[in-house]
């Protein structure tokens, strides 16, 4: 049976940043045999990754949670949006974008509820990205449908940056990826006939460096103890 006070040294010793083998000398000094260190190793191993995913678990539900949210709201204004005036549209959709970002930051920031706190955090950048086509919709923009994901995409990664929120950097991932994927190959070869041509290509650039730079910015800005979480 692993013994409480050697599992509860070894976890004030890796705490303070010593090594295993730092760890294993000192006990074998204080006289612990080598099976009695690694089972209490293995004990405090075992709990790290029921912790690890207990957290994963919460996040996948809490995250879902804010999609099927994000689908109810959108569900009740699809439901009236035929009845209701153009400001009151746009009061409706920038209402609940701030009041999302706003009580997401609270939550996690100032209550430590981090993970309700993302999750607010993605259901405003949800909401963010339906508005831009809800309102391309209602003054009738013309333009590429992909651009509207481009845009989005340069939204969140702002909102992702100054909430330090990195579900918002891994969102931005598909946002490019889309855009890409989706932008018409035909732009080019229609180049002159309609004056977003250019302001589209520019947009499907910056989309494809700002794509693939993500994963390398997500790593490095990360810090390591949330790494195998995200």
């Amino acid at each position: 049976m692993p013994d409480q006070k050697l599992t509860d040294y070894i976890k004030n010793s890796l705490t303070q940043g010593k090594s295993k083998e730092e760890i294993y000398k000192e006990l074998i000094n204080q006289g612990w045999s080598i099976d009695v260190i690694q089972e209490n190793f293995n004990t405090i191993v075992s709990e790290e990754e029921k912790e690890d995913i207990s957290k994963r678990t919460i996040r996948i539900i809490v995250t879902i949670g804010a999609i099927l949210v994000g689908a109810g709201i959108f569900s009740f204004i699809a439901a009236n949006w035929q009845e209701m005036t153009k400001p009151i549209k746009i009061f409706i959709i920038v209402a609940a974008m701030l009041i999302s970002y706003v009580a997401g930051w609270y939550l996690k920031e100032k209550m430590n509820l981090s993970k309700t706190g993302e999750a607010l955090i993605l259901l405003g950048a949800i909401i963010y990205g339906a508005g831009i086509f809800l309102i391309a919709q209602m003054f009738h923009i013309r333009a590429n449908w992909p651009d509207g994901f481009i845009l989005w995409m340069i939204g969140t990664i702002a909102v992702a940056y100054a909430l330090e929120s990195y579900p918002l950097f891994y969102l931005s991932i598909p946002l490019g990826i889309v855009a890409i994927i989706g932008h018409p190959f035909g732009i080019f070869t229609r180049f002159g006939f309609s004056s977003f041509l250019l302001t589209s290509s520019f947009l499907l650039f910056v989309a494809t460096i700002v794509t693939f730079a993500m994963g390398w910015v997500i790593r490095k800005k990360m810090p390591p103890e949330l790494k195998e979480f995200y």
